[in-house]
């Protein structure tokens, strides 16, 4: 495995941390460009959200249910427990029959720290249905049920359920379902592993939909990145890197826990993957930032992201002590 630097932080104008990884872009072809290895087996965490969803509308489930566009696209998502989350989530129990209590994982408090601070001073307990993954659950769950087996085992690795996510990431990946290194993922649920390259071309397949053969599979991505653009909040929520570039009707970038970033862009036709090795978080946006630097992609979307996430480190008194550097470059191939 093959890393570069990719990121450089400077308190004052010394050097203080550099943090390491890759990234790989690729479009129709194959590798079109890159920074480190592109074949090293990577988890994909909650990148693949949005594949994970597929079998759900793959069976019409969204409709059998009554669900609305904005429920069915939590179900892509790493929500942050804001009352917009929690009231769709609420809502696709109450149409479903689905409970809280059938979820595998443990309850927790949300990840907006103003929501949680907010629960707390009202001594409001902790709920399964604040974790950032429960939109994903409640759809493995909705896909047991459909399947015939108990809800209560939507999160076994050899159940129908999860048998019926790797064919669609094996569909999305070109990687045989047998060669898809399977671990568990934070949340309970099993976590899939494929080669670098692999998550960048499952997000050029999310962004270009028309470049998937299976034609149930084509029109389920179509439909849940349609979605996402609606409703780009319930990727994460407000002011979060991931719903501000899926707001963009030209983009789907979906982040997994321990520095994975995975992005899509249908004008250029590319699908992009980045992951810090240290499995730093902060540098999810200036990744994606430096990218579209280095490709000379401009938009709007792209000022909004600069203005939301500066490159300087703030301390705890709100004082700017420093910069973090994107200084990766790309060989293309």
């Amino acid at each position: 495995m093959k890393t570069e630097v990719l990121f450089e932080e400077y308190r004052g104008d010394v050097l203080e941390c550099q943090h390491s990884g890759m990234v790989c872009v690729v479009d129709e072809k194959g590798i079109a460009a890159s920074a480190g290895s592109t074949d090293w087996t990577s988890f994909y965490r909650s990148a693949s959200k949005p594949i994970q969803a597929l079998p759900i509308l793959i069976r019409g489930l969204d409709r059998k249910y009554g669900l609305t566009a904005e429920e069915t696209a939590i179900f892509s998502g790493s929500h942050w427990g804001d009352r917009e989350h929690v009231r769709a989530l609420e809502s696709i129990m109450d149409k479903t029959g689905l409970t809280e209590e059938q979820m595998i994982m443990l309850p927790t408090y949300p990840n907006r720290q103003e929501e949680k601070m907010r629960l707390l001073r009202a001594n409001q307990p902790p709920r399964k249905a604040y974790h950032n993954c429960s939109g994903k659950h409640l759809g493995m769950m909705l896909l047991a049920r459909e399947l015939g087996e108990p809800v209560e085992r939507y999160w076994v690795r050899d159940s129908l359920t999860q048998r019926e996510i790797l064919h669609c990431i094996s569909l999305m990946t070109d990687i045989p379902a047998e060669n898809i290194r399977v671990g568990v993922d934070g949340c309970g649920v099993p976590v899939y592993a494929v080669p670098f390259r692999a998550i960048a071309t499952s997000y050029l397949r999310l962004a270009r939909p028309e470049l998937i053969e299976n034609e149930p599979l084509r029109t389920a991505v179509a439909r849940n990145v349609e979605l996402l653009h609606a409703h780009p909040n319930m990727i994460a929520g407000e002011n979060i890197v991931c719903s501000v570039l899926t707001a963009d009707p030209d983009l789907i970038g979906k982040s997994g826990a321990l520095g994975v970033y995975a992005l899509g862009i249908r004008s250029l036709g590319l699908g992009i993957a980045a992951k810090t090795m240290d499995g730093s978080h902060d540098e999810f946006a200036a990744a994606v930032l430096r990218v579209f630097q280095l490709l000379g992609y401009e938009s709007g979307t792209v000022e909004k992201l600069r203005a939301l996430y500066p490159d300087t480190i703030v301390n705890d008194n709100n004082e700017h002590v420093g910069c973090r550097k994107a200084v990766f470059s790309l060989k293309h191939q």
